[in-house]
């Protein structure tokens, strides 16, 4: 029996099956309907308001987050509603996939182009009888290396494009020894690559000339996986209870990216098998999703990878929108849970070449920190969880238009948001100067308690934070200030033996770095040497695309790196509680 489902505000109509759960009809008619919790009905982001159709009496979860984001009585959780009759809902534009703004700040150092992917001109000539040479040896004799020896399916090709009109071919060679294709007439200075950024939370790609190195186009979006779940453990446990949720996972991944490289390609009038190569800087478990590699090994001690460096790959395996015989190479992983994205970063600053002792800390859904101290380097992951990129927080969301990115005190608490946009929610950075400015009035101890008896503090209309909000936060930081400690520990360094400390991820691009110091999440430490590199990885992922150089080198630096587990470590509990206190490093 099917039921009809309208949606409002978009006024469409969907004829979904009875007894589906709402959020999957809605997931399935392209209406992202956000759900961090893998639909459990615990993080409270598919509330949806019911505008005709059976209400029935919400639980006690439900009940609890309906009063604490004080909504009318005729919303329910999607995740929680099974269709039993005809519908009509209104989607709060809140409770929807974000378009995502284009980070413009980020590292960027000058990179001289020697790409994998080069463009050769030749011209064949027609065979005769006094010369009746064949195509392949024709093709033998301009590239005279092995490796660049053509395919049958290659030599059919060209000779369609020759068949009777011999003319001008351009050859695509690929990392100096292998032909890629055969294109007509020359088309040399039609080289193009893609860079992408597979974060958890959003992703970002780049359109690039390989030829020139230049930029032609930035486009960001959320992640299509985070319907699954915030963050990589949440879908590893999706895949892990039920192993078909990983083909759902890759092409939930694979189709954000294609409307992005779509969007920028026909902006810009670039036809699809124009783009030769891509490059991609993810951490270790979105590397293994968008792969469709196993994840079980990720999930279970000693969490170990599939994978750490693959070759590259031929696009037509991925499923991405470029040319399918061009390439896609992988950032390499560090290990399970320092991913190519780190790895990427750390070659996007070139912090191998720079003297001294630093800090790399990313910022984004995990909390990844390398620790320089001379050439030796040393990293470890902390469970930072979502909380730093507005998730799991009662009024939390992305960094996008509407959301409180920051806050300070001047006759009262104001606060500022994206786009000056009426305030919709509490992104990371706001986050943390709302805390640290309680913090410094007393309204929250050191302790993370709130003071006073209702145990929420007002932020604006139909904006607060709760004590559960605040006990993320003192989680989140108290996991960075302990990955921290323990590595400076490790290596017999001081905060003040540092030369400086790298901040990476779009959340540090406005960071208050005051405010960060009176949580303890940054170490006490001269303002000059803090030094915010923005999208590391996205940068990174262009060096690797646009140099072959650049991709030697991350790849030599990926394997040298030392591996500290924190769960290992004797010290590890107590200095975790210990961190979990909001003081500044002394």
């Amino acid at each position: 029996m099917n039921l009809t489902l309208k949606v409002l505000p978009q006024g469409r109509s969907i004829q979904v099956r009875k007894n589906t759960v709402l959020i999957e009809a809605l997931h399935e008619a392209g209406v992202d309907l956000i759900s961090f919790c893998n639909k459990q009905g615990l993080c409270g982001k598919c509330f949806v308001e019911i505008m005709k159709g059976k209400r029935p009496e919400p639980g006690a979860q439900e009940k609890w987050l309906l009063a604490r984001k004080r909504l009318p009585g005729n919303f329910r959780l999607a995740c929680l509603y099974r269709m039993t009759g005809d519908l009509t809902v209104r989607i709060p534009e809140e409770a929807t996939l974000p378009l995502m703004p284009v980070l413009k700040r980020g590292f960027r150092r000058i990179i001289q182009p020697n790409p994998a992917v080069r463009k050769i001109v030749f011209a064949p000539f027609r065979p005769d009888l006094a010369s009746p040479l064949s195509l392949s040896d024709q093709v033998r004799a301009h590239f005279p290396s092995p490796g660049k020896k053509a395919s049958p399916a290659l030599l059919k090709d060209l000779a369609i494009l020759l068949d009777d009109s011999y003319g001008t071919v351009t050859a695509v060679i690929y990392d100096g020894a292998e032909i890629l294709d055969f294109e007509a007439a020359d088309t040399a200075e039609q080289n193009f690559g893609i860079a992408i950024d597979l974060g958890t939370t959003t992703l970002v790609a780049e359109l690039v000339n390989l030829n020139t190195g230049k930029t032609i186009d930035v486009v960001t979006a959320l992640n299509g996986q985070a319907r699954f779940g915030a963050d990589v453990i949440s879908r590893i446990t999706a895949v892990f209870q039920d192993p078909l949720k990983s083909e759902a996972l890759r092409t939930a991944v694979l189709d954000s990216l294609n409307t992005m490289i779509e969007g920028m390609l026909k902006k810009h009038r670039i036809p699809a098998h124009r783009v030769y190569e891509a490059v991609i800087a993810g951490n270790t478990a979105m590397n293994h999703l968008f792969l469709g590699s196993p994840v079980k090994t990720l999930a279970v001690s000693p969490y170990h990878a599939v994978f750490s460096a693959l070759s590259p790959l031929p696009a037509s395996e991925t499923g991405l929108l470029m040319n399918p015989r061009g390439k896609v190479y992988v950032a390499p992983n560090i290990r399970s849970f320092v991913g190519g994205d780190i790895a990427a970063g750390l070659t996007a600053i070139d912090l191998a070449h720079q003297k001294g002792d630093y800090l790399f800390i990313d910022l984004g859904t995990n909390g990844e920190i390398v620790l320089k101290k001379g050439r030796q380097f040393t990293a470890t992951s902390t469970a930072a969880g979502p909380a730093f990129e507005g998730m799991n927080i009662s009024c939390g969301m992305l960094a996008v238009p509407g959301a409180v990115y920051k806050a300070e005190y001047d006759d009262g608490l104001k606060v500022m948001t994206i786009a000056n946009r009426p305030a919709l929610g509490i992104c990371g950075t706001g986050l943390i100067d709302l805390v640290s400015l309680f913090l410094e009035r007393g309204v929250i101890s050191p302790q993370g308690h709130i003071k006073g008896p209702e145990k929420k503090i007002g932020v604006g209309p139909n904006l607060f934070l709760s004590q559960k909000d605040i006990r993320e936060v003192q989680l989140a930081a108290a996991a960075v200030k302990t990955g921290i400690r323990l590595l400076l520990s490790l290596d017999k360094l001081a905060v003040a033996d540092l030369d400086g400390i790298y901040v990476a991820g779009a959340f540090g691009n406005y960071l208050n770095i005051p405010n960060s110091m009176r949580l303890g999440l940054l170490p006490r430490l001269d303002k000059k040497k803090i030094i915010f590199v923005g999208n590391s990885s996205l940068a990174g992922a262009k060096a690797l695309l646009v140099s072959r150089q650049e991709r030697a080198r991350c790849e030599r630096l990926a394997q040298k790196i030392r591996h500290v587990s924190l769960a290992t470590d004797a010290a590890f509990q107590k200095t975790f509680i210990e961190a979990l206190e909001f003081r500044a490093w002394k």
